[in-house]
Order: structure tokens, then C-alpha cells, then sequence
């Protein structure tokens, strides 16, 4: 699918960019831990914050894809898109800030891993702390460091209920990994498909726990742009 094909913002372009897109991926090879959520927040959350976010689908299942076509004025574009070389001429787009780019969940996607690893500027890796993601996880944390690729893991879909020890006991089982990791964390609440139930986003969805929600994907975005500052070249500036 061609960029003209996106599902429109409704935000006008701004002046030229001068520099490429950023490529944030959010990769995992375990399903299930989050990553579509994970890129249709901070997609929506980059917007809310006055920037220009496009997401690539490159999964076959094109679940964000889909997700948010149905969706009342999601504020970013997105498009399915199942050749990953063609990120290198998509991040050339000069009508972004932000390219989201959401992976398939299988072992099976590890050649379009690697073709997505190199034009990628920086991973984000989800995991939900189950005892059937941490090697999926681990695999996934030795591929994007094999790509040479920044990378951080953010603990996803965690029970509120539960506190912030089932977070610490996530961070202290990948320090133990030696595997990199935010300091913020994406708690589970219904907020989330109940908001994609309605086709609103989540950060216009009115409901109690809906500002929490918003809270920890702000928190990350902030750790990402930030940690993105400390890696960019001193000419950048």
C-alpha cells in the first residue's frame, strides 16, 4: 500500500524537515505482550502532543492497520505495509516526526525483523512478564543488539492491582539478563479496548482509568525522546 493510501490525519504539513523521520520499531517475536497497543498510543500520544506520527503495519494480520481505519479522526496515518525495505523511502517523508513501525509476533518474522532492524533509528521491545515471554523476549533483545540497533524493553500489560512489585520483579528478571529497560511501565486496563471498541483514541476516551493509561505512555514517550537526545550526534544539535 502506497503512502496515499493512509488513513488521513487531518493535520496539515508543515514546513520541510531537514533531517529523516525518526523509525521507532516495536518489535517482540512472542504475541500477545502488547505491541499493537504499544503503537497505536504512542502514535496517538505524539499527536496529542502537537507532532506528526505515521505507522507502519508490517504485519500480515495488519491488526493496527485495521484498528485504526475504524477509528473517528485518529490524528496520525497509517499504512499496511508488507515490504520492509520500503521504510528506507518512507522515513524520507518530510510530513513526519515519528514513524511507528508494529512487527509480526511470530518467530517466523525474523527476516522481516531484520530488514525492518535496518532502517530502524531506535527499538521498543514490550514485555508482560509471563513465564512464556522471557526467551521470546530474550531472542528478540540479542537480534536488535546483533543489529546494532538502540533498544529498550518496557514491561507492558501489567495488573494495577498487583502493585509495583510484579514491575520490579520484571526489571530485576531482565537486569539479571543483562537486557536493558524504561523506568516506566504500561499498566492493563480496560480503557484500552474499550476505547478501540468505541473507535476513539486513547487519548481522547473518557473513562476512569483512561488517564492513567495516558500517563504511563506519556511517561515513556518522554524516556524515548529523551534517551533519542542523548544518542544523537553533537552535529545534530
Amino acid at each position: 500500500m502506497t503512502i496515499n493510501a493512509t488513513a488521513p490525519s487531518g493535520a496539515q504539513p508543515g514546513n520541510a524537515r531537514q533531517t529523516d523521520s525518526y523509525v521507532i520499531t516495536i518489535a517482540n517475536q512472542k504475541g500477545g505482550v502488547g505491541k499493537t497497543m504499544l503503537t497505536l498510543s504512542l502514535a496517538a500520544h505524539t499527536v496529542a502532543a502537537h507532532g506528526r506520527a505515521l505507522v507502519v503495519d508490517v504485519d500480515p494480520q495488519a491488526n493496527a492497520h485495521d484498528i485504526t481505519m475504524v477509528m473517528q479522526q485518529p490524528g496520525y496515518d497509517v499504512m499496511h505495509e508488507l515490504d520492509p525495505r520500503a521504510l528506507t523511502a518512507i522515513r524520507q517523508l518530510r510530513n513526519y516526526d515519528t514513524i511507528l513501525v508494529d512487527c509480526p509476533g511470530s518467530l517466523e518474522g525474523h527476516d522481516v525483523l531484520a530488514e525492518v532492524l535496518a532502517r530502524t533509528t531506535y527499538a521498543i521491545i514490550p514485555y508482560d512478564h509471563e513465564p512464556e515471554s522471557i526467551l521470546p523476549t530474550l531472542r528478540t533483545v540479542e537480534r536488535v543488539k546483533a543489529a546494532g540497533v538502540p533498544y529498550a524493553v518496557v514491561v507492558t500489560k501489567a495488573d494495577p492491582r498487583l502493585g509495583a512489585d510484579h514491575i520490579i520483579d520484571a526489571w530485576t528478571t531482565l537486569e539479571g539478563a543483562g537486557v536493558q529497560h524504561f523506568r516506566s511501565a504500561i499498566r492493563l486496563y480496560r480503557a484500552w479496548p474499550n476505547s478501540l471498541r468505541a473507535g476513539v483514541p486513547i487519548t481522547r476516551w473518557n473513562e476512569r482509568y483512561a488517564p492513567r493509561l495516558r500517563e504511563d505512555i506519556a511517561a515513556l514517550h518522554t524516556e524515548l525522546l529523551l534517551d533519542l537526545g542523548r544518542r544523537a550526534p553533537k552535529g545534530d544539535e
